[in-house]
This record gives C-alpha cells, sequence and structure tokens, in this order.
C-alpha cells in the first residue's frame, strides 16, 4: 500500500522530468564555408567581437568562444574587455578588421545574431493509468487494487530560436574572410546555454576545416 501512494506522488514529478528532457536544447549548423588555403597562423592570437542587440547576450558570446577556443590552446580575448561595449559601434565587418591592422591580433573573430525566431508547437495530451485501492480481501489476504486512466491535456509551447553566424577574418593587410557559419539555436534555455553550445559547435567546425589542429 506504501509503495502505490509513493508512485501516486511520484508520477507528477516524471512526467515533468519527461517533458523536460524531450525539449532540451539543440543546435545546427546551417551551413560553413573557409578557404582552401587559410594564411598560416591565423588563429595564432584572435580578437572575439559580439555584435547583438543586448550587452548581456554579446557578453555571454564573447566569454564563451574565448574559453572554447583556450580549451583549443587559441590565444583569444574580448572587444569588450579590450575596447569597452561600444568600441566597435556602427563599424561594418570590413571596417572592423581594418581598424585592427597592425595590431598584434593575426585575425578577429566577429559574431551576429541574423534572425530571432519565435514558433509554437502543440504538445499532445497523454493518457496513464493511476491505481487505486478499492478494499481489502480477507479471503486472499491482500488489497484490491483498481487502476484509473488518467489525462493530461494537450498545450502549446511557445519556442525561440536564434541564428549566429561566425565571420573569421585576418587582421593582414588584406583583411581577408577566412572562415564563416551559420547555426540555428532551437529555444535555448538561456543566453549562456546560448553562447556555450555556439561556442562549441563553431571550434569544432575550425577542427573540421582544418584550421584547428
Amino acid at each position: 500500500m506504501k509503495s502505490i501512494k509513493n508512485f501516486k506522488h511520484l508520477f507528477p514529478a516524471l512526467l515533468v522530468l519527461a517533458i523536460l528532457v524531450t525539449s532540451c536544447h539543440s543546435i545546427e549548423v546551417l551551413s560553413s564555408w573557409s578557404l582552401e588555403s587559410p594564411p598560416e597562423g591565423v588563429l595564432k592570437k584572435v580578437m572575439v567581437l559580439g555584435i547583438m542587440p543586448n550587452r548581456g547576450e554579446r557578453e555571454n558570446i564573447e566569454l564563451s568562444m574565448v574559453n572554447e577556443l583556450g580549451k583549443a590552446g587559441v590565444n583569444a580575448a574580448t572587444a569588450t574587455s579590450l575596447f569597452g561595449p561600444k568600441g566597435f559601434k556602427g563599424l561594418s565587418e570590413e571596417q572592423i578588421g581594418k581598424k585592427l591592422i597592425g595590431s598584434d591580433f593575426t585575425s578577429v573573430m566577429i559574431v551576429s545574431l541574423i534572425d530571432k525566431e519565435k514558433e509554437k508547437d502543440y504538445i499532445p495530451g497523454s493518457s496513464y493509468t493511476s491505481p487505486r485501492i478499492v478494499g481489502y480481501s480477507r479471503y486472499y489476504r491482500r488489497y484490491i487494487v483498481s487502476y484509473d486512466r488518467m489525462y493530461t491535456p494537450g498545450y502549446y509551447r511557445t519556442n525561440t530560436n536564434y541564428v549566429l553566424e561566425a565571420d573569421l577574418y585576418t587582421t593582414s593587410d588584406e583583411d581577408a574572410l577566412v572562415y564563416s557559419a551559420q547555426t540555428k539555436s532551437y529555444d535555448p534555455h538561456d543566453s549562456k546555454t546560448l553562447a556555450d553550445t555556439f561556442a562549441k559547435s563553431i571550434v569544432n567546425e575550425l577542427r573540421v576545416k582544418g584550421l584547428l589542429k
């Protein structure tokens, strides 16, 4: 009897856990490109600049990229820590690259928010059986259990998806675009989750393209 009562109390928690597991954040690389013969040492020292409407999101993106590049052995720094939050305001990507020509940075990675879209998903309802004690049999010396069918209603869930682009430019006189990639993040829990998964995805792509050994 005690175990049945425990199950009845435990079931709602298990249901919530199942919903959380099935709604885990994911990321997809939509496209990626790199030079066939990238300049030697282009990732020797990288400045990471986030172009995002929200300052917190920008700083999270920059920090996550710098941390992931650091794990891969790349010397990297955030633009915010070097030039402040408005150091590159109003400049195009080409102008940003030119501003760094002659510095000790070998490249600049610019991360931009391309699109932020909301979509609604319908989560259908479900049914399950719940045990209920209805009596006690003295003859068989056991409890009589009945199973009731329970229903959870369907509902709509709003997801927010982000399309981010990473462009890597050299800071040499040529100011060439070396690498570019677009990703789509599906309903991240917060800006830190978005930044961390994006950074891991880009660093992995850099390895695939041969820019990171």
